[in-house]
């Protein structure tokens, strides 16, 4: 009996971490109000952020409310939720993992490829789990060739619509790094989603 027990709590407690997994992404939030959002991600102990970023948003829609979460293999994730102006509820999502948001000068420098394919284990792990509820995508690029890496040519992207919403995600990682006179550029390694009204 006290193996049972044990073992019940065991399967208890992965299935409460699934399903706070699966919960981190919110793709149904219709008439969902800031203040909500702001509630939960309290309470699941995210952090409120500050981006360096100014974005020009559409008109009706207001500045982005930025939380941060903790992530285990790959950059903490920022979570910036767009409101509407009038209502305060949430307009469109974006998810971004991103280590430029985590360096002072908000360049990101090169990693080894052992590092960087955690980034296109956690977008293989998105795929699966957005597809589940959109269906399949429309698709570019290829997530096949890690030899693209160096020279900055490793990209994919992909576009979900079902029921009036579109989901847009895509990867770039790149070592590239060139310095020419003024110009400068530096290596990425992101992942973006886009949660957002199709119509948008």
């Amino acid at each position: 009996m006290k193996y049972l027990r044990k073992a019940v709590a065991i399967l208890l407690f992965i299935a409460i971490c699934c399903e706070t997994a699966v919960a981190q992404l919110i793709f149904d939030f219709k008439d969902k109000h800031i203040s909500e959002i702001r509630n939960r991600e309290i309470a699941s102990n995210s952090k409120l952020v500050t981006p360096s970023s100014t974005y020009m948003n559409p008109p009706g829609i207001a500045d982005p409310v930025v939380f941060e979460r903790q992530e285990a293999t790959v950059p903490n994730l920022w979570v910036y939720y767009f409101p509407n102006a009038k209502d305060s509820t949430i307009n469109n999502v974006m998810y971004e993992w991103d280590d430029s948001n985590f360096t002072s000068d908000h360049h990101s420098t090169t990693q080894p490829i052992s590092v960087l394919n955690n980034y296109i284990t956690k977008y293989k792990e998105l795929l699966k789990q957005v597809g589940d509820t959109y269906g399949k995508p429309q698709t570019t690029g290829s997530l096949d060739d890690t030899s693209l890496i160096e020279a900055g040519k490793f990209k994919r992207k992909d576009v979900f619509t079902k029921n009036g919403t579109e989901v847009e995600m895509y990867i770039v990682l790149s070592n590239k790094e060139i310095t020419s006179g003024i110009v400068t550029i530096s290596p990425t390694h992101r992942i973006r989603m886009y949660v957002r009204p199709a119509s948008i």
